[in-house]
């Protein structure tokens, strides 16, 4: 198969894949040498900008994937019949074991100043952080990081990629509360921070009720 052919199939493994598609699972099936593969990727999307395509391909989670660009989100996003987003709680709580992994729960309260039990099960459930063994102290407690899918739903590479933890909390502030007025786990303005009145109004809350797409970007699917 001549190098227009390959580059076609490698757009179509892309195309096909509902997750980021690493550059190994790549060789496997293609057996072409990772530089090839590379290349394929940059001369697509250089076609695609070329001829004012509306998505590109993505280096995500340690793959590639194609998603739609920013400008489109909109319209995209009219796809989904709720386009809920993570609560600033769930956000607070997943920006901490970002940039402190691999951290216990009493590290993780230690710096929310709240019970954060549900929390750390609701991102469990949505795959978004892993446990990642016990800490070597009394009562062995759970230590929490990230997972490829946190990465995905950010839309980053790798953890590399990820802003300054200070630069993260504005992005929680600005682009990624839920706008709908209620934010699941998040206290009001005025009120204490007490730890069992955030449990109880979490577990009011379905735990699907504030999952999102990745914004600004939307996976591409056919």
């Amino acid at each position: 198969m001549n190098g227009s052919n390959m580059k076609r199939t490698i757009e179509a493994l892309l195309i096909a894949t509902d997750a980021p598609l690493t550059l190994k699972r790549m060789i496997e099936i293609t057996e072409l040498p990772k530089e090839d593969i590379v290349r394929f990727v940059e001369e697509l999307n250089q076609e695609y900008q070329g001829s004012n395509r509306a998505f590109e391909i993505k280096a995500i989670a340690g793959g590639y994937q194609i998603y739609t660009l920013p400008e489109f989100a909109l319209w995209v996003g009219a796809l989904h019949d709720r386009k809920s987003k993570l609560s600033k709680a769930a956000l607070e709580t997943l920006a901490i074991v970002a940039y402190h992994q691999p951290i216990t729960r009493a590290e993780l309260e230690k710096v929310r100043g709240v019970d954060s039990t549900y929390m750390l099960d609701a991102l469990l459930q949505k795959n978004l952080i892993k446990t990642c063994g016990r800490l070597s102290v009394p009562g062995r407690p759970i230590r929490y990081g990230t997972t490829n899918e946190f990465l995905r739903y950010f839309g980053i590479k790798d953890l590399d990629d990820l802003p300054r933890e200070e630069d993260f909390g504005e992005a929680i502030t600005a682009g990624f509360e839920d706008t709908s007025g209620e934010l699941a786990g998040e206290e009001k303005e005025g009120e204490p921070a007490d730890p069992s009145q955030e449990q109880d109004h979490l577990e009011e809350e379905q735990v699907e009720d504030d999952m999102a797409e990745d914004e600004g970007n939307e996976l591409f699917t056919v």
